[in-house]
């Protein structure tokens, strides 16, 4: 009988352990989680998630896509966001942060509750307990930049978490940057095959060895290194083309010296 009840306990205090552990909102969320990894929302599950208890961050994008708004940045986000989401779906962490994309018009109450009057807008929730009113951490798009790179640096700082980008292989870009060098490398061969007695000719040696001793005795890569005045006119209206002294040179001489030199 006394084994009995020490049974019945046990199983008692486990699925009081089980209930306590549980949370319909956080289960609530990994059930929304679409295949890339983001959470749709709208202004009543928006503040479900994002208000209260929560024992999981979350990261919201809150953007206006639609074709009145003309949001170029919002457009040029989005598909690095979803990214970022995406690629965060193959962490371990991945029930501990979620991601949300909330557009204007499906949460205008949003945007006016957190006073915003600019988009696209990248906001991160911590994590809170019951009675606390933790202020979001918002992402500095103008100063940051828009890509996925930027965001999760941001995010891997403020979660804690490791929030990597993974970016698929870009086939087209690849084929592109291969034809160039195919063809960059087969016009090469032509020139050389018509044209490569060139570079072994006596004469083009001398002239290259020529012109660098003119640019350099000329003091052209001084002019590079200083950057000083073309010309310096002086307080009459007269304009000089020597500098005076020994340790400045106006830029008009290193001409003036390579055609003597000529």
């Amino acid at each position: 009988m006394k084994r009995v009840s020490s049974l019945f306990f046990i199983l008692l205090v486990f699925i009081g352990l089980v209930f306590a552990q549980a949370d319909p909102k956080k289960d609530k969320l990994i059930s929304l989680v679409n295949q890339d990894g983001l959470v749709k929302l709208n202004s009543n599950s928006f503040d479900r998630f994002a208000e209260g208890k929560r024992n999981y961050g979350l990261v919201v994008l809150l953007t206006a896509l639609g074709p009145q708004f003309n949001c170029h940045p919002c457009r040029e986000l989005d598909p690095e966001f979803a990214l970022i989401a995406k690629s965060f779906q193959r962490s371990k962490d991945n029930k501990n942060l979620f991601f949300g994309h909330l557009d204007f018009n499906d949460g205008q109450i949003i945007f006016q509750k957190l006073q915003l009057v600019s988009a696209p807008n990248v906001l991160y929730f911590p994590p809170q307990k019951a009675g606390e009113s933790k202020e979001f951490i918002r992402y500095d798009v103008t100063k940051n930049g828009l890509d996925a790179e930027s965001i999760a640096e941001f995010l891997t700082k403020q979660t804690g978490y490791a929030v990597k980008v993974k970016r698929p292989f870009n086939y087209v870009k690849f084929g592109g940057q291969l034809f160039l060098a195919v063809g960059a490398a087969a016009i090469l061969k032509l020139v050389y095959r018509n044209f490569g007695f060139i570079f072994y000719h006596k004469t083009t040696w001398t002239v290259a060895s020529i012109l660098l001793v003119l640019v350099m005795t000329s003091g052209h890569m001084w002019n590079r290194i200083r950057g000083p005045a073309y010309v310096m006119p002086t307080q009459s209206g007269q304009i000089n083309y020597i500098a005076a002294g020994f340790s400045s040179q106006l830029g008009i001489e290193s001409q003036i010296v390579s055609s003597i030199c000529k």
